[in-house]
């Protein structure tokens, strides 16, 4: 309160609006201020004066075309030298090319968001020296490839990834460790994940989102005994045939909850390796707009937790295993933009157990 009522009298900022928000028995006093409408040619005197500052934000630079990576470096720098606590940092869409070396002595520093910053192309290779670092956003820069000092960030939690290259670097074992949320989005060279992908033993959340090369997926995500949530979204070279080895893959651990496969064009297969050994976890299961896709294995009635099954825009499809009754925790189903399987359960409905399914949705393409 002391720093914004400093910004205030010195004609920064200027106070909008109070909102008091009332939550059942707590309430929330809101305050608003808007910056005056002035572009930002020079780093405020005001913020020199500053030392324990934990947090800074700089947001909407492509809508502030006055604004140039001259103001960022010396915010960057600022940052570096006054906020020797700093715990997140971040740097939208900013026009920096390069940060500062001086960026590892950061000690503190938690959260780092570097997201859109196309012209970033390599890291400072004092990166490594962000040892508390938990989370790292760096969807839609302009990186050839992530440097090693990246996978030296013991205490990486939460990871977004964009690159140019078609392959990763391997993860090597002792690495990367903590992480539990991996996203690698827009990679449209990426032709497979990396190596090692195994040693990820804490992931829980794994997202492959506009990936256009990629092909297939590795069979060490079998070892992923916490991995929870897959998501993949437009990878359309993405097969999935993935089929369990009889010895080898006998006595696998598996906790999948939910699976989202979306916009995967050349889909045929679901991945049994990761799938029948979820079967007692796994509850939501969505496929959408999967156009080859022309048969649901007779193996998926083994999924005996699944309580939401949505299908959507999969015109090859005609009908559902034989036996979906089995699936007896299934409470949601919905299947919309599917002719064949719309008019076949929208008028005989879907028996499960002794009842007819109450919560169904059947959309036929024609209808709103």
């Amino acid at each position: 309160m002391q720093y914004l009522n400093e910004l205030v009298s010195r004609c920064l900022i200027q106070k909008q609006k109070n909102i008091l928000l009332v939550l059942q028995e707590d309430f929330w006093l809101i305050f608003t201020f808007k910056m005056h409408d002035l572009k930002l040619l020079e780093v405020p005197r005001v913020l020199e004066e500053m030392k324990n500052v934990r947090t800074v934000i700089i947001q909407n630079a492509s809508e502030r075309p006055k604004r140039s990576e001259i103001v960022d470096k010396s915010l960057i720098n600022l940052c570096v030298s006054n906020f020797k606590y700093l715990r997140a940092l971040e740097l939208r869409d900013s026009p920096l090319t390069a940060l500062p070396n001086s960026i590892g002595t950061l000690k503190h520093l938690r959260d780092l968001d570097l997201a859109q910053c196309k012209g970033i192309r390599e890291l400072p290779w004092s990166f490594y020296k962000l040892c508390s670092l938990q989370s790292l956003n760096l969807e839609r820069t302009g990186l050839e490839q992530l440097p090693d000092s990246v996978q030296r960030l013991i205490e990486l939690r939460h990871l977004v990834i964009t690159i140019k290259a078609k392959h990763l670097k391997e993860i090597q074992a002792g690495c990367w460790t903590s992480l539990q949320y991996l996203k690698l989005f827009g990679c449209r060279e990426l032709e497979c994940l990396p190596e090692g992908m195994q040693y990820l033993r804490s992931l829980r959340t794994l997202v492959l989102f506009h990936c256009g090369s990629l092909v297939s997926l590795p069979r060490s995500l079998k070892f992923l005994t916490k991995l929870e949530h897959l998501d993949i979204v437009c990878c359309h070279q993405l097969n999935l045939k993935m089929e369990p080895e009889e010895e080898e893959d006998k006595d696998l651990q598996l906790s999948l909850k939910t699976l989202s496969l979306d916009n995967l064009y050349a889909l045929t297969d679901l991945p049994r390796l990761l799938l029948q050994d979820s079967s007692s976890t796994l509850q939501q299961l969505r496929i959408v707009f999967c156009p080859e896709l022309s048969v649901l294995p007779v193996w998926l009635l083994n999924l005996t937790s699944l309580h939401r099954l949505e299908i959507a825009g999969c015109a090859k499809l005609s009908a559902l295993p034989v036996g979906i009754d089995r699936l007896t925790n299934l409470r949601d189903l919905t299947i919309e933009k599917c002719r064949q399987l719309s008019k076949r359960y929208r008028e005989n409905g879907v028996k499960i157990g002794t009842k007819l399914l109450t919560s169904k949705r059947f959309i036929c393409p024609d209808e709103d």
